[in-house]
Parts: structure tokens; sequence; C-alpha cells
């Protein structure tokens, strides 16, 4: 049973929450045995309590509800029985489908080099048609990930042009199913098409909001690998700069696709723009948080939604000069030592 933080309760309202649960299915990709990945049968069910039901769940316990948030945020939560006892249940029903993910791949010039691969992914789904919104049921996903598979694009059509490719391979691959537990990539990640060994570093783009005019960049994980200094040095050439992650609460490094090939011991990064303009009078940070209470993963993600085409221009340049520079490198990225991402998953 899940309880909403107070973090929770400001993002999303309960009703927002309510109206969409159950409205679409979990999604697992299927091993060549026929057996569901990811898939805990220990697990027989789940659910999230809003805020009124929670304190009445603690009642009985020695802690309220507001002393358990009180400790949550300040680290020093316990556990403690909670005096009753809880029932749940479900029905679940279980369709096979099909859903591919699209790979390309730019051969590499160097004769040795070729066998390793730079990747660039973008997951093309979103989530369908869902419960009305002022009458729209279509949720468009402009953003996330229209945006960021635009940019895939764009960045393999650069490459494709270039009079040499560069040392080694790049690959791009637009994922599905994303949005349903980070299926394609993962999928991927364990059934690759060449050597897990020869995937050497994974740039992944996922809903980048380009809604004025950018001054810096973020690159969530880069500071777990060799990858910052190489994107730091990449990216100032548009004239941007590489900024800490300003939203570390929300661990956005774990929860997009790069993860997947971070679990595989891959140095990755989720690039996106940064919160900072070089409009003093706009502060990125105000919209990106109004753009997820808003318009993320609601109808309202659409083609009204304002564009600095002149950002997105130098965005997808720096996405094409990050790449470049990997691929050069006569040096394989590397995890720095005794991060824990490098400790636990590099092979």
């Amino acid at each position: 049973i899940s309880l909403r933080s107070r973090i929770s309760q400001k993002r999303y309202s309960w009703k927002r929450i309510s109206e969409n649960a159950g409205v679409r299915p979990g999604m697992s990709w299927v091993n060549l045995s026929g057996e569901a990945a990811n898939y805990f049968p220990e697990l027989q069910g789940a659910a999230l309590l809003n805020v009124p039901p929670a304190e009445d769940l603690f009642k009985t316990a020695p802690i309220s509800f507001e002393q358990a948030l009180d400790a949550a945020e300040a680290g020093t939560t316990l556990s403690t029985p909670l005096g009753s006892e809880v029932t749940l249940a479900r029905k679940t029903d279980h369709e096979t489908i099909s859903s591919p993910n699209i790979i390309g791949v730019l051969r590499g010039s160097d004769p040795e080099l070729a066998n390793e691969y730079v990747v660039f992914t973008a997951h093309l789904d979103h989530v369908g048609i869902g419960v009305p919104v002022n009458g729209d049921t279509i949720y468009n996903g402009m953003y996330d990930n229209a945006m960021g598979t635009a940019l895939l694009i764009e960045t393999a059509r650069a490459f494709a042009a270039m009079p040499t490719p560069p040392k080694r391979s790049i690959m791009f691959i637009a994922l599905t199913g994303e949005e349903r537990g980070l299926v394609g990539s993962d999928y991927f990640a364990h059934y690759p098409t060449v050597p897990t060994d020869s995937l050497i570093a994974n740039v992944n783009l996922d809903m980048p909001l380009l809604l004025y005019p950018l001054a810096d960049v973020i690159a969530f994980g880069a500071e777990h690998s060799s990858l910052e200094g190489v994107i730091s040095d990449a990216i100032a050439d548009e004239d941007f700069v590489l900024s800490p992650d300003p939203v570390p609460e929300e661990v956005l490094f774990i929860r997009s696709d790069q993860y997947s090939f971070v679990k595989q011991g891959i140095p990755s990064v989720f690039l996106v723009p940064g919160f900072t303009s070089t409009d003093p009078e706009i502060d990125g940070g105000v919209l990106f948080n109004e753009h997820l209470q808003t318009h993320y993963h609601q109808p309202s993600d659409d083609l009204s939604r304002p564009i600095d085409w002149d950002s997105a221009l130098r965005f997808a340049r720096a996405n094409v000069r990050i790449g470049f520079a990997v691929a050069e490198d006569e040096k394989r990225p590397t995890w720095n030592e005794g991060d824990f991402f490098g400790d636990k998953f590099a092979k």
C-alpha cells in the first residue's frame, strides 16, 4: 500500500489520479521462454491511498499519518505496526500484443571502432486515448515524446549527411512502451541486436521542453561517468552550459529509458533543456513545474504549446555534437571511480 507524500499531494490532484486509475493496462515484455519479464508473483496486490483513508489507517498506529510524513521528510522513518489488517483483491485479464522498437544504424568509419556503438534513444509512445478533459480524449504527447522522437530523427539525418561518418557506429532507437514501464528499452537491453559490450554509451531524449530561449542543458546522470566532461565541452559550441540536476528529488535519472542501459552497465545520460533562459525575465523552473502540473500526460500537451524553434535547433545540434564527440573519442566512456551505478551494474 502506497501513501501520498506531501510532494505528491502538491504535484497532482487526487481527482486526476483517481480518474486515470485503471484506465490503461499494465504491460511487460515476454522473454524467449514465454515468461513475463519483471513479474513478481509474490506481489499479490497494490493500492494507493488518498490522505483521508491514510489518516484512518494510522488511527490504530503509534504515530499519526502527519507524523509519518514528518519523519519521511526528515529522513528518520522507522517501521511501526499499524495495528490493523487490510484485505486486497483483484481480477486481471491477459492479452498478448506486439509493439516493435524501430532501429537504425549508421556504420562507423574506423575499421575497428565501427564495432562499437553510441546509442541515441527516444520513446515513440504516449498514453493514447483517456479520460475526457474539456471533451478532449486524445492525449497527444507533443512534448512527451513527439518532440524527442523528432529530435532523434533530425540527429540521425545530420549524422547521415556527414561526408565521413564518425569513427564509431551510431545507433538510433525509437523505443516502444516507455510509458508502460520502460518496456521497449528493457527488452532491447536484454536482447540487443549487437553484443552488449559493444554498446558504449546511451543518450536518451524524453520530453525536451523547448518553451523559451535556452541558455543551458541538463544531462541527468552525467555526474556518474566520464560523459560529463565530454558533454560539457560539446555543447559549449552551441553556447550552452551544462547545469546540475535542478530537481534531484524527482530521481529522473532512473525514470526514463536510459536506466535500462544503466542496468546493463552502460554509461548513460538523459538529455533535456535546462531551466535557465537567455531572457532574464523567464524562470524555466516555474514553466517546467507548470507543464508537469497542467499539461503532462494531459490532452493539452499538443501543438498549441509554445515552441522556441531557435532553441530547438541549437539543442538538436548540441545532441549531434555530443554523439560525435563520444563516437570520435579514442577512449570509451567509463563510470567514475566508486560511483554507485558503476559499482552495482558495470560488467
